[in-house]
């Protein structure tokens, strides 16, 4: 297995913002060369699997091998001091295949929950999990989503007990287990105070795990049962088992900046690690974290992976109780303010959302610095015209585009691949 340079492997020798080479990833040469042959054999290999093929998922793997290439649009970066110029591509911005995206946006949700969600209490990191049986729902209906976002929450309510106050809550919906599975789940940060009338705020009683966990698998079963997605006796059963697969985990408290960051970043992180991925002998290899490996034909890969891809303006983000959009936007207009009890927290200008702050925080470089006189370099234009970029690379000796090295199929995708082909003949025949 040919070995993949990471940050951590180059960061003693790279001083500076160094442009990536998405096309030299083992990634972007799966989507590369797999993307239009996935959708043309997705009916017959893939559809009863993972459903119809969705607009989302073409459009997110056409960013994708479109982000971090300068012949697809860049800005232009300057430095006054020694007249030194470099060009920065745009990204994609899209959800679910990019990892400099992903972690870009992962940065992002953390300063944001930071500086304008979270109140300066201790917290903890929950997750929620559904069992294995009904996993499967949430592929073919990614709207059942929302049934897992409210019966967590409903669960909370009843394990903590808000008589006196209300709890703070983000929630996240993940997909992706370890070996890039199907894995519905709910990571997120519960305050460990209770927010009352006035600005009080209370310690968290003892929390009944057994009870959330209960509660959690019976909303979820009733709302199953609801829809006549499950019969009664099925949800009965699973309730009566005594390990059901419902799983509902609470961390212990943390108070330190940095571990709500951390665990901020964490419930937002990406579905993907480029770390973990490489190909061999015309396989797609994914490791897991415990050093296992799992192969699949390029094609099956992306199939998997397009899973992971949330549909356009799908939210898999949500906030509730203290923390809830409703209740933020009412202390605003009314100027109210928790009793802080761990000291004021510093006054911080509001998060930047441009990409310099999200890769100077990722990868403890400054991409605004500029490598000859270290000096502070500014963006002075954006260019999108692909002959004037190309004029550019010329005249900064940046190298053209190269496509990446080509995948064969082994000899099980070549059979695959030759029955539908017989199959599409046999069918004009009739």
């Amino acid at each position: 297995m040919q070995r993949q340079n990471t940050w951590a492997s180059e960061k003693a020798v790279v001083q500076h913002y160094r442009r990536r080479s998405p096309e030299r990833s083992e990634l972007y040469r799966v989507v590369y060369h797999a993307r239009d042959e996935l959708e043309r054999v997705w009916e017959p290999r893939f559809q009863a699997e993972y459903g119809g093929f969705r607009r989302a998922v073409g459009q997110t793997l056409d960013s994708y091998l479109n982000c971090g290439l300068l012949i697809h649009g860049a800005a232009r970066v300057y430095c006054t001091g020694c007249q030194h110029s470099q060009l920065v591509a745009f990204s994609c911005k899209k959800r679910g295949v990019c990892p400099s995206c992903a972690s870009k946006r992962a940065v992002k949700f953390a300063e944001h929950l930071y500086d304008e969600v979270l109140e300066s209490v201790p917290h903890r990191h929950v997750v929620f999990s559904v069992p294995k049986r009904l996993r499967s729902y949430f592929r073919y209906d990614r709207v059942l989503g929302s049934l897992l976002f409210q019966a967590a929450w409903s669960s909370l309510k009843e394990g903590v007990g808000i008589e006196t106050g209300n709890p703070g809550l983000v929630l996240t919906l993940q997909t992706a287990g370890d070996k890039l599975n199907w894995n519905p789940h709910l990571h997120g940060l519960l305050s460990d105070r209770l927010f009352g009338e006035g600005g009080r705020v209370q310690v968290l009683r003892a929390i009944d795990l057994e009870r959330i966990t209960r509660t959690f698998a019976e909303k979820v079963l009733g709302a199953f049962a609801v829809r006549e997605l499950i019969s009664d006796e099925v949800m009965s059963q699973i309730l009566s088992q005594e390990h059901s697969g419902f799983s509902v985990w609470v961390g212990e408290p943390f108070t330190d900046a940095e571990s709500a960051r951390f665990v901020a970043r964490y419930v937002e992180r990406g579905p993907l690690s480029l770390e973990r991925l490489s190909v061999r002998e015309e396989l797609v290899v994914y490791q897991t974290k415990d050093g296992a490996e799992r192969e699949f034909e390029p094609l099956e890969f992306l199939a998997l992976l397009s899973s992971h891809i949330p549909n356009f303006y799908e939210s898999v983000t949500r906030f509730y109780g203290h923390y809830s959009c409703r209740a933020r936007g009412e202390r605003r207009k009314r100027g109210i303010t928790s009793n802080i009890e761990l000291g004021a927290r510093e006054q911080t200008s509001k998060p930047s959302s441009w990409w310099a702050a999200c890769i100077k925080r990722i990868y403890e470089i400054d991409p605004l610095q500029c490598p000859k006189c270290g000096g502070t370099m500014r963006i002075v234009g954006f260019v999108q015209n692909p002959v004037e970029i190309k004029k550019m690379m010329q005249s900064l000796g940046l190298p053209d585009f190269t496509a990446p090295p080509s995948i064969e199929p082994s000899a099980a995708g070549r059979a695959a691949d030759e029955y539908l082909f017989l199959d599409e003949i046999s069918d004009c025949d009739t």
